[in-house]
């Protein structure tokens, strides 16, 4: 079983993408809507892959990665974002971050970042 957890403070606007990630086979996700969860859920499980909100309340999302890393060096991480490709990448280099999702994400977004994580040899 492949274990998600997303982060976002307004799941009911992200319900395709989802759908996207829960409708494949040997995938959990468990949706939050706090950090302090979030992270107490990476220290627990050890998650396959957190993706993040870019809007998680007064938290910046990008300092959230960089505690999931503290906390676990090998959890894969993606946001869901309206930054550009090129702002984004400025802002998140380094951080070993997966490609962005766009605002709003799809179920077919959700599709392209499982297959992604399938060529890292993930979610094989």
């Amino acid at each position: 079983m492949k274990k998600i957890i997303l982060l976002s403070p307004s799941l009911d606007s992200i319900s395709d993408f989802v759908t996207g990630l829960s409708d494949q086979p040997d995938v959990r996700v468990t949706m939050v809507s706090t950090a302090e969860e979030m992270l107490r859920l990476v220290r627990e499980e050890s998650p396959d892959l957190v993706i993040l909100d870019e809007n998680v309340g007064d938290r910046n999302a990008l300092d959230l990665v960089i505690s999931i890393l503290s906390i676990n060096a090998m959890v894969n991480t993606a946001m869901i974002t309206s930054m550009s490709p090129e702002a984004w990448h400025e802002k998140s280099e380094g951080l070993g971050m997966l490609e962005p999702v766009p605002r709003p994400p799809t179920a077919s977004d959700a599709h392209k970042l499982l297959a992604t994580l399938g060529t890292l040899g993930k979610f094989i």
